[in-house]
C-alpha cells in the first residue's frame, strides 16, 4: 500500500486543511459504526453460543436482534463502513506522502480485511433469519404430520444453513477484529511523529502503550454505542417493541443498560489517559478544550442513564442516545485535531513543495514571476517588527538565528507558514511570500550571521517561535 504515497501529489496548505476536514467527517461516521459492528457481532456470537449451550431462547433472540443493528440493510456497511474506510486510505496517503509512516499500509490492509469481514457478517446475519424461517416451517410440517419428504429436505437445508451460519460468524468476527486492530493502529501512528520513523512493522506497533490505550478507548466507545443502540432502537425508535413488560424486553433492556453504563463511565478515564500519552507535537488548546467538553458530555450521558434506571422514563434514553452522539463527535474530532497538530510541520513542507512545483510549472509556461531580493524583503516586510540586535515587536535576530545554522529548509518552511509558539511575542503574520522569496530572505538572514550552509537537517518550528 505504500505505493499510494508515491502517487500522491503535492498539496497546498489550504488543500491539507481540507483533507483534515474530510478526515474529521470520516472519523465521525466511520469509527462509531465500526465500534458498533464489532461490539454487536462479538456479543451476538457470545449470546448465541451461550443460548445454544443452556437452551435459553432469550439469548438466541437477543443475538439475532443485536447483529441486525449494524447490518439491517446492505447499504449500512457499504456507506458507513467500506466507503469511509477506503476514503481514509486516500486521505492518509495524501497527508503522509514523503514520510516513512506505515499509516497508509495499515489502513489499506485494514480496508481489505474489513471488506471481507462485512461480507461474512452479512451472511451471518442473513442465515440467522433463514434459520428462524426454516425452524418455523419444520414445526408446521410436524404439527400437520405430513410431507415427510419435504420435512427431510427442510432439515437437510437447515443443517447446511447452520453450517454456513457458524462459519460466517466465526471467520467474520476474526477478520473484523483484525481490521479494527489495523485501523486503530493507523490512527495511533498518525498522531505520533516519532513513530513515523521508529515503527516500521505491525509487531513494533503491538508493543506500544499508546496503541493499547487507543484500542481500549475505541472498544469502550463501541460498547457504549451498542448498549444505547439496544435501548434506543428496541424501545424508542418507531415505537420500539411495544412489549416493555414481557420477559424478553426486560432482558434486552437490562443488557443494553449494563453495557452502556459501564462503557460510558470508562470513557472519561480512557480519554484522559490517551491525552497524557500524546506527544507534545500533537497537543494544543483546541485539543484540551474538545477533550474537556467530551468528558462533560460523557458524564451527562451517564446521568441520563442513571435517571432512566431509577425513574424508567423512556425520554431519558433519547437524551442519553443523542448526548452520546455529541460526545463521540467531540471525541473523534479530538483525534483529528491531534493528527492535524502532529502533521503541522510536515504540512508546511508539503505546502513548500507544492509552491515550488507551481512556480516551476508557471516558469515552463512562460509566466514571469517577480521575485524580491532578501535585502528588499527585509526592508519592506521584516524590519517593521524585527531588528538584528534588539527587541521590537518580535525578538532580535541575533538571539535566534543560531538555531537555524545548517537548517535553511526549516527556516524557509516557517517563513512560508508561521505558527505562534512563544507567548512573549504576538504571532507572526503570513507575509504572502513566494517560495523563492522565502528562500531569499532565509539566505540573507543566515548570511548576516556567517552561515552559508543550506543543510536539510530538520528542526521543529517551535524552536524558532515567532523568530523570523
Amino acid at each position: 500500500m505504500e505505493f499510494l504515497k508515491e502517487l500522491a501529489l503535492p498539496q497546498s496548505y489550504e488543500h491539507v486543511q481540507l483533507l483534515l476536514f474530510i478526515l474529521n467527517l470520516v472519523y465521525v461516521v466511520f469509527l462509531p459504526y465500526l465500534g458498533l459492528l464489532l461490539s454487536a457481532s462479538v456479543i451476538a456470537r457470545v449470546y448465541e453460543r451461550k443460548g445454544n449451550r443452556e437452551g435459553k431462547a432469550n439469548y438466541g433472540r437477543f443475538a439475532e436482534d443485536l447483529v441486525a443493528l449494524p447490518l439491517s440493510r446492505k447499504s449500512l456497511p457499504l456507506f458507513l463502513g467500506i466507503i469511509p474506510a477506503l476514503s481514509l486510505v486516500f486521505v492518509y496517503a495524501q497527508l503522509f506522502q514523503k514520510t516513512a509512516a506505515i499509516t497508509v499500509g495499515l489502513m489499506g490492509y485494514g480496508f481489505l480485511v474489513l471488506l471481507l469481514a462485512a461480507i461474512l457478517l452479512y451472511s451471518y446475519r442473513f442465515t440467522f433469519t433463514v434459520g428462524g424461517v426454516l425452524r418455523s416451517y419444520q414445526r408446521v410440517l410436524r404439527a400437520r404430520n405430513e410431507g415427510t419428504d419435504d420435512a427431510a429436505e427442510v432439515e437437510a437445508y437447515e443443517r447446511s444453513n447452520l453450517h454456513t451460519h457458524e462459519r460466517s460468524g466465526r471467520y467474520g468476527v476474526v477478520l473484523l477484529v483484525i481490521a479494527v486492530l489495523l485501523c486503530v493502529g493507523a490512527m495511533t501512528v498518525a498522531m505520533n511523529p516519532d513513530s513515523w520513523e521508529n515503527l516500521d512493522t505491525v509487531f513494533a506497533l503491538f508493543v506500544s502503550v499508546s496503541f493499547y490505550a487507543k484500542l481500549l478507548q475505541f472498544l469502550t466507545a463501541g460498547l457504549a454505542v451498542t448498549g444505547l443502540a439496544v435501548l434506543f432502537f428496541f424501545f424508542i425508535w418507531e415505537g420500539g417493541t411495544g412489549k416493555a413488560d414481557d420477559q424478553y424486553a426486560r432482558f434486552a433492556q437490562q443488557q443494553g443498560l449494563t453495557l452502556a453504563v459501564v462503557a460510558v463511565l470508562l470513557q472519561p478515564l480512557l480519554l484522559v489517559l490517551n491525552v497524557i500519552l500524546l506527544p507534545v507535537e500533537a497537543l494544543s488548546g483546541a485539543l484540551f478544550g474538545l477533550a474537556g467538553a467530551a468528558v462533560l458530555l460523557f458524564f451527562l450521558t451517564a446521568h441520563f442513564l442513571y435517571a432512566y434506571s431509577k425513574v424508567g422514563r423512556r425520554s431519558y434514553i433519547s437524551y442519553a442516545f443523542y448526548t452520546l452522539g455529541l460526545s463521540l463527535v467531540l471525541l473523534f474530532t479530538n483525534d483529528q485535531v491531534a493528527i492535524g497538530n502532529a502533521t503541522r510541520e510536515h504540512t508546511a513542507r508539503l505546502a513548500y513543495d507544492y509552491a515550488l512545483a507551481r512556480e516551476d510549472l508557471q516558469s515552463r509556461l512562460g509566466i514571469a514571476m517577480a521575485v524580491m531580493s532578501g535585502d528588499e524583503i527585509y526592508s519592506a516586510k521584516c524590519s517593521s517588527c524585527h531588528l538584528f540586535d534588539q527587541k521590537k515587536v518580535g525578538p532580535p535576530y541575533q538571539s535566534v538565528m543560531q538555531k537555524y545554522r545548517g537548517k535553511k529548509a526549516q527556516l524557509v518552511s516557517f517563513v512560508l507558514h508561521p505558527v505562534k509558539v512563544d507567548p512573549e511575542y504576538p504571532p507572526m503574520p503570513n507575509q504572502g511570500l513566494k517560495p523563492a522569496e522565502a528562500d531569499s530572505i532565509a539566505t540573507y538572514l543566515l548570511a548576516k550571521f556567517g552561515d552559508g550552509e543550506t543543510g536539510e537537517q530538520a528542526v521543529s518550528p517551535e524552536e524558532g517561535g515567532e523568530e523570523q
